[in-house]
């Protein structure tokens, strides 16, 4: 066919398709002779397409070319740069090659929407070609999908038109200046349902448009968007043979395909063309996930469904899928790690133990945890001289545990260390053996890292010994530790256990801590937790007021107050030595820079 008559049948085949369609009318002259574009299409807001429905209308260009191949859904055309300008400068155009086929008697349409943003970033691969080859889809053959289209092109047309020349700053930029507010969104469309707004999003090309402030138009962004998915949590149970595994899942909706996320593991993947569903499981890294997630898959399988709320889903995986996944070694699997989550439980740990970072003699020493602490019974075959308190590093879990030896050389009985009763003492200054916690040997590392301290228990361990008069001293450093760890961490339960240790040290009437001192300490926790109350702030004035009040207690007492000057005056008054013990006290921590 001659290029005239492949232009015709191209410009009829676009017209014929649009001119059914409800909302559409177009105006496409055959033939036409004016450069660059071949017409418009109208849009209307009803089907009636009465002038006063009219919505707007939108520049198309008409290609043809001979094919007998449409087995593509999408095709590449070369266009002038000179016509990539124009479209440019008049909002864009809505581009269609035809390809004719058999002598003209079949046909299939593809469209390229070149709005401004997709032009700008077109002409800016172009450089100095003269020609640039653009890629373009096939057009839907359902109605209400070609309107929306059109619908789409013209609202995007409207927003863009003012920026097809002006400098587009990105999204980086706008963020470091502090001037964006937001990002949206935006697409329009017929037929759709209301309560589902995403499927226009997935169908359609959508635009980036940033909302900047003191601006009331948004600015497009010169990014286009691909593969847009939505991620929603939905919050329903999810059961397997009868057990609760997850009260919420993850719904991940993409063009024609939804993938459900349980836990970390395991994903169903929903495709809309193919009418399949393709289940996928991988094994996660962190104990307690991975006994939840392994079981639900299990149970899964045993039996053959799932429920969500009142919803059964059947699932039939294929061999293929299954071919990875030894059932019989996976309960094998699942039942070491419920014991291994067993012994942590024992032990009051509450990190998820990170599977992937234990090493080959980790894996070991756990294999001897699970005979001590689920089997109950020693454990042997270990070193004949381990010390009777030791710390044992598995992955990312201290443990601190109790080594006690039986007859058998390198034997041992391992128990909790804070489940464990020791009768501690030490030698004084004068010679003298004077009882002491068991838990005096834990420093500010061990609050912040050990995995099964139970902080419950070391109050109590000093408030029993009677017959240490130094016992308020040492029970003062343990506070003081506490709050070190504190300070490093911000955990609640460390701040708490300090300041049991404070309100119970100020109570008694033990004359080997001053008043202040005590005083103080309780006030510094109390200021990490809160503002001061009258009360509080009264008893700090009348620290300060206090004649007999030594100079590091004054120091103490106005950071508190929030008196930089006045503690700085008092600071001065310390020697060298005094200054720097100072600053090793949490209390520095209110101590306020030129800056602050």
């Amino acid at each position: 066919m001659d290029n005239n008559a492949i232009e015709i049948l191209a410009v009829n085949a676009v017209k014929s398709s649009i001119t059914i369609s409800d909302y559409l009318t177009p105006f496409i002259a055959d033939n036409d002779k004016e450069p660059t574009w071949d017409g418009n299409v109208y849009i209307y807001n009803d089907k009636s397409k009465k002038k006063r429905e009219l919505k707007g209308r939108v520049a198309v260009q008409v290609k043809g070319k001979e094919s007998n191949d449409f087995s593509r859904d999408k095709i590449s055309f070369p266009v002038e740069v000179a016509d990539l300008k124009n479209y440019l400068y008049d909002g864009g155009v809505i581009f269609f090659v035809v390809y004719i086929g058999n002598n003209g008697l079949i046909n299939k349409i593809y469209y390229a929407d070149l709005l401004p943003i997709k032009l700008r970033v077109i002409l800016a691969e172009a450089k100095s070609q003269q020609t640039k080859t653009i890629e373009l889809k096939e057009f839907p053959t359902d109605n209400n999908h070609k309107a929306t289209i059109f619908l789409n092109f013209y609202e995007h047309s409207s927003k863009q038109a003012s920026f097809k020349s002006a400098e587009l700053l990105s999204l980086d930029d706008l963020q470091e200046q502090g001037v964006l507010k937001g990002i949206s969104l935006t697409v329009s469309g017929y037929g759709y349902d209301r309560n589902d707004p995403q499927k226009a999003l997935f169908e359609n090309d959508v635009y980036i448009y940033a909302n900047i402030k003191g601006c009331s138009i948004p600015q497009p962004i010169e990014m286009l968007p691909y593969d847009l998915n939505t991620t929603q949590e939905i919050q329903n149970q999810v059961f397997a043979n009868g057990k609760l595994f997850y009260n919420s899942y993850f719904r991940v909706r993409s063009k024609g395909k939804d993938t459900f996320k349980f836990g970390k593991s395991l994903t169903l993947e929903i495709s809309e063309e193919h009418r399949s569903c393709k289940i996928s499981y991988k094994t996660t890294d962190t104990l307690r996930t991975i006994i939840n997630d392994l079981g639900f898959m299990l149970n899964v399988l045993e039996a053959k469904c799932f429920v969500v709320e009142n919803t059964t889903f059947p699932i039939a995986p294929t061999y293929d899928e299954l071919v990875n996944f030894d059932i019989e070694q996976q309960k094998k699997n699942l039942e070491y790690y419920e014991k291994m989550q067993q012994v942590l439980d024992i032990l009051n740990v509450k990190e998820d133990l990170i599977l992937a970072k234990m090493t080959a003699k980790e894996k070991r020493n756990f294999d001897d945890l699970i005979k001590a602490f689920v089997e109950k019974e020693p454990v042997s075959g270990l070193n004949p001289d381990l010390p009777n308190v030791m710390k044992l590093q598995i992955s990312n879990i201290t443990l601190m545990l109790s080594f006690f030896p039986c007859e058998e050389a390198g034997t041992y009985q391992i128990l909790d260390f804070f489940r464990t009763n020791y009768n501690v003492k030490y030698e004084d200054g004068n010679g003298n053996m004077q009882p002491i916690s068991q838990y005096a040997i834990l420093k500010k590392e061990d609050y912040l890292k050990v995995s099964n301290m139970r902080f419950d228990v070391l109050l109590p361990s000093y408030q029993c010994i009677k017959d240490n008069q130094h016992i308020s001293e040492r029970a003062n450093f343990v506070l003081l530790n506490l709050l070190y760890a504190y300070d490093e961490s911000g955990r609640k339960e460390i701040l708490n256990t300090a300041k049991a240790f404070a309100e119970w040290l100020i109570s008694t009437d033990d004359t080997m801590l001053t008043y202040e001192i005590k005083k103080l300490n309780l006030l510094q926790i109390i200021k990490r937790e809160r503002k001061f109350n009258i009360e509080e702030i009264k008893a700090l004035f009348a620290i300060t007021e206090n004649s007999a009040t030594r100079e590091e207690m004054l120091v103490g007492a106005y950071l508190l107050l929030d008196n930089q000057v006045a503690a700085e005056l008092h600071f001065d008054c310390l020697d060298p030595m005094e200054q720097e013990n100072f600053k090793e006290y949490p209390i520095y921590k209110f101590w306020k820079s030129k800056a602050e």
